[in-house]
């Protein structure tokens, strides 16, 4: 019998872009999205039930590290698993993403909710149906993207699923 996994909570910032005018919150997205994008090398997204890619995804296959599933979602244990795609960011990922002009209109019911890692370390994650955003940031920073009209908010959250299951991939 495999023991219990525990989530531990971790620092990110929050940032809300639902309560936004629609130019404001594609503003908003695009420069937090151009900040990661900067920064991170692996974005997964999450595709529903299914193990295969969903035709936005298609053109990216070459970029294809891992498609696996797991029960964690959003931080909780879910009864039915979620299937995560996981790819190396190229140019034309880079493209894909930016197309997507504010954090919650991906046109398709998947992918969604993407999440960007440095190597192993998760620098931003997002659930996009909410429109909100959970960001590693240094103090310096986020006090860069507040000056700049964001409304951070410090938090301590559980990521997405546990790190043992990031290791393991």
């Amino acid at each position: 019998m495999q023991e219990p996994c525990e989530i531990k909570e971790e620092e990110f910032y929050y940032q809300e872009f639902g309560y936004m005018p629609l130019p404001e919150r594609e503003e908003k997205w695009q420069k937090l999205l151009s900040f990661v994008l900067d920064r991170a090398d692996i974005v997964e997204f999450i595709i529903g039930d299914e193990r295969s890619l969903p035709p936005s995804l298609e053109p990216f296959h070459s970029n294809l590290i891992k498609v696996f599933s797991t029960h964690w979602k959003y931080g909780s244990k879910r009864k039915r698993p979620v299937t995560y795609a996981r790819f190396a960011i190229s140019n034309e990922l880079k493209d894909f993403l930016v197309s997507r002009r504010t954090i919650g209109r991906w046109g398709e019911e998947y992918p969604e909710d993407p999440l960007f890692y440095r190597g192993h370390e998760l620098i931003m994650w997002v659930i996009g149906h909410e429109d909100m955003a959970f960001i590693r940031l240094s103090e310096d920073e986020a006090m860069e993207f507040i000056k700049e009209g964001f409304s951070l908010e410090k938090i301590r959250i559980p990521p997405p699923y546990p790190l043992s299951l990031k290791e393991q991939q």
